[in-house]
């Protein structure tokens, strides 16, 4: 026989209680580390993403002064005399420069 009828629902309780704690930690402890997975990954990310645009910058710089080299030594390797041709001809390198680029862009982005 019960003791006390009111105490055996809180008898129940408790042990109930205490593992819905025991579950909520463990279910905030696996979110807990996930979030801190993620926000490694997105740091890591985005030093990738720094890491590309810095390099990127400075291929663009060397790039353009190549390009700047190459007509200038083209301009003065046909002389006066022949100075619009020089012209044409560095202008017709670069459409063809600009039409590739084009290509390979558009297939970048038939491929993702």
């Amino acid at each position: 026989m019960p003791e006390d009828p009111a105490e055996e629902p809180h008898d129940r309780l408790t042990p109930l209680l205490a593992t819905l704690v025991r579950v909520a930690s463990a279910i905030g402890s696996i979110v807990a580390g996930g979030a801190a997975q993620l926000a490694a990954v997105q740091r890591h990310e985005f030093r990738r993403v720094a890491a590309v645009f810095a390099l990127s910058f400075a291929a663009a710089i060397f790039a353009c002064s190549a390009a700047g080299f190459a007509a200038y030594s083209v301009l003065s390797a046909l002389g006066e005399e022949h100075r619009v041709l020089g012209s044409a001809l560095i202008a017709g390198c670069f459409a063809l420069l600009a039409g590739i680029c084009a290509l390979l862009a558009r297939g970048r982005r038939g491929a993702a």
